[in-house]
């Protein structure tokens, strides 16, 4: 097969994976903490072709003479952008926005029936009943997931507790029905050292990788945030970081550059039926 077609066609493949990225930030705008993905790209391959029989002069030349035949481009990293969303206030006492760019809430998620500590932006929280506490709540974020405090457990809230209010030391305070107010305690909040080793999952959270495997402890990548640096704002969520202006321009390019490919295929195609018809 011809190797223009064979490069148009590696390049399709990997323009198709950036589109799909593309189009999982503009159906993410909306969500609440969503960080944008970005896809970069890099030459394959190539095939140097010396056409020249008799050495040359290569004073001042800033290319390798002769012809450097390309297989195409490929993804050389698709990298996670944790820039600071901009806050929208809801004045609802269970919203905490971030507004440190490399800190996370810690949650407890369930993976295939197994508990599994996770990590979100989205800091909507929500009252629910606490299973491992008959008369008391938990926080759990819209997947249900359970918010963890600064020991790792369940973040319990006494039943009946209301007027939920954050403190400056980190906690969160609360008020029971009999007027008291009481301390629920400090959100676990980490900052992830190493962003880009964060893996995506369900809804808008992210876990990390097998440890192991990277021969890395768990202090290498994590660092737990003290309540009084933890850096939120109640009453507020933190929006996606996703630009709509760039990624429809983003779009607009990647779709046009797979329409050249396109082309070059067919183009290719056309040459090489016509070399045959004149060999026949």
């Amino acid at each position: 097969m011809d190797s223009s077609v064979l490069a148009s066609a590696n390049t399709m493949g990997q323009l198709q994976t950036k589109l799909n990225g593309i189009s999982n930030n503009l159906a993410n705008s909306d969500t609440t903490g969503y960080k944008r993905r970005e896809t970069t790209f890099s030459d394959m391959l190539f095939q140097q072709v010396n056409n020249h029989s008799e050495p040359r002069d290569q004073s001042g030349r800033l290319t390798p003479d002769g012809l450097r035949v390309g297989t195409g481009a490929s993804i050389a990293q698709t990298a996670l952008r944790l820039e600071q969303g901009a806050l929208q206030e809801t004045g609802r006492e269970l919203d905490f926005a971030i507004t440190e760019k490399d800190n996370f809430f810690q949650v407890e998620s369930m993976t295939d029936g197994e508990a599994e500590t996770q990590y979100t932006r989205d800091g909507s929280f929500y009252l629910s009943e606490n299973p491992e506490e008959a008369d008391g709540w938990a926080l759990v974020n819209n997947q249900g997931d359970y918010l963890l405090d600064e020991d790792g457990g369940r973040m319990e809230v006494p039943a009946g507790a209301s007027d939920f209010s954050l403190q400056e030391d980190g906690t969160l305070q609360a008020t029971l029905d009999d007027g008291e107010e009481v301390d629920v305690g400090e959100m676990g909040m980490v900052r992830v050292t190493k962003p880009q080793l964060l893996e995506g999952t369900q809804g808008n959270n992210f876990r990390l990788p097998d440890l192991d495997e990277l021969d890395l402890e768990e202090a290498d990548v994590l660092e737990f945030v003290p309540g009084e640096e933890n850096q939120l704002t109640q009453g507020s969520l933190e929006q996606s970081n996703v630009d709509m202006g760039q990624a429809m321009t983003d779009m607009t390019r990647t779709q046009r550059s797979y329409s050249f490919n396109a082309r070059a295929v067919s183009q290719g195609d056309q040459m090489m039926g016509l070399v045959n018809s004149i060999r026949g």
